[in-house]
């Protein structure tokens, strides 16, 4: 039984190209560094000894900073190639954490939040576009499915690090997230040296039309998608601002035993997604799971209000949200991907992770100030309700249809994947 459940998980990974294991590994490094965003909520309120609505602030800024990297990423990976854009933003992103710690003064640390989000972020797109470049149709859930998996093994590896770093001072947090930044673009460097950037596969779709690309800004279709993605988003970040700071205001919890409830999420998503992805990608719509992922998040934050003890509530939430993220985000990349054939990818990859980059302005603005205002327990139920109103949302789009020629094409690929499947 066990040895059949492990030829399985094996049998996902098969086909997916060197490249974006090679691309999987770069963010492994990347993502084992990431500390710093996870606790600095914390960090804010508890060494610097701003009040929570002050942090909330702060994080905002992030979240605008990242709109603005999400676009320039998008716009230079069109420009100049996907491999330079990462290269830079994990340099500069590695640069920047560290001069965060040097800083102290509220305006000078919004000011280097928003630099470090806007370098950072500009990486996404073009990780996205490299995915792209170097999947076929047949394996392109996995290969999205793989890269998360190395941002959750480092999610997971990088919470409970961070919490045992943190016990010794906060300089070491932001030390060894800076430099990891810069070990990962030097992995990039070494596992993908630098020259031509590979041209997308054959098996992308070519729906361009008769006016040449579409911009995702004219793509009503696509606009929707981003809406609803905006509000799943802004449920989902909240484990990244508001939950940690949840554990150690109403459980009392210390930072090494945070850290440690939050490295589950990261330990179930590499655990489980690959081979479950692997069995059900065909046998559903995208969007069908988009939802399903969208009603575990509603589980997971109602989790928090029931009548249970913290840590039960606690490994509840963890199960539900990391479920949630399973379903959602894979799939949700996939529809990113194949509207992004009908235009410039790098303006659509950046458009996509705009709706992510909004969601870290308003998030931790929405989470602190509700805190503030009515607790937490409002905040649960207020994040419920947004999840099932994206939920009725993607139902709505699951029914769009498409335009007649696009319609062909996808109906063409997608029966050529089948083929060569069976």
């Amino acid at each position: 039984m066990l040895l059949t459940l492990y030829h399985r998980w094996l049998r996902s990974y098969r086909g997916i190209s060197r490249a974006v294991w090679f691309l999987a590994a770069v963010n492994l490094v990347n993502r084992t560094g990431s500390m710093v965003i996870g606790f600095i909520t914390i960090y804010l309120t508890q060494a610097l000894h701003f009040d929570i609505r002050s942090a909330g602030y702060i994080l905002g800024c992030f979240g605008v900073g990242a709109i603005g990297g999400a676009y320039l990423g998008g716009k230079l990976t069109d420009r100049i190639g996907y491999y330079q854009v990462q290269l830079w933003s994990l340099v500069l992103n590695g640069v920047m954490l560290l001069v965060l710690y040097f800083m102290l003064d509220f305006w000078m640390i919004c000011g280097t939040v928003f630099l470090m989000s806007l370098v950072s972020e500009a990486f996404r797109p073009a990780n996205s576009v490299a995915v792209l470049r170097n999947s076929t149709l047949e394996t392109r859930t996995r290969s999205v499915s793989l890269m998360r998996m190395a941002f959750n093994i480092g999610w997971t590896i990088s919470p409970v690090v961070g919490g045992f770093l943190v016990s010794f001072g906060w300089s070491w947090l932001f030390w060894i997230d800076g430099l990891t930044c810069i070990a990962a673009a030097l992995a990039l460097r070494w596992l993908l040296p630098p020259g031509v950037e590979v041209s997308a596969p054959e098996t992308a779709l070519a729906v361009h039309g008769e006016g040449g690309p579409m911009s995702p800004y004219r793509d009503r279709r696509f606009l929707f998608f981003w809406g609803l993605t905006f509000l799943g988003a802004l449920v989902f970040m909240q484990i990244v601002w508001t939950v940690p700071v949840y554990f150690k205001q109403a459980h009392q919890w210390p930072e090494y035993l945070i850290g440690l409830v939050m490295a589950i999420n990261g330990l179930l998503v590499f655990v489980v997604e690959m081979p479950l992805i692997y069995l059900i990608e065909k046998r559903r719509p995208m969007l069908w799971f988009v939802r399903l992922g969208l009603l575990m998040y509603i589980l997971a934050y109602l989790s928090f209000n029931l009548p249970v003890s913290g840590i039960l509530s606690a490994l509840s939430y963890m199960l539900f949200i990391s479920l949630g993220e399973i379903f959602v985000m894979p799939f949700s990349s996939n529809y990113m991907y194949r509207e992004s054939e009908k235009g410039n990818q790098g303006a659509y990859s950046a458009f996509y992770g705009m709706s992510y980059s909004v969601a870290n302005i308003i998030a931790p603005l929405l989470g602190t100030q509700m805190i503030a205002a009515w607790g937490f327990s409002s905040l649960w139920y207020t994040l419920s309700g947004l999840a099932l109103l994206s939920l009725a949302g993607f139902r709505i789009l699951e029914k769009w249809p498409l335009t007649p020629g696009n319609a062909a094409v996808y109906e063409e690929k997608e029966a050529e994947v089948l083929a060569a499947e069976v």
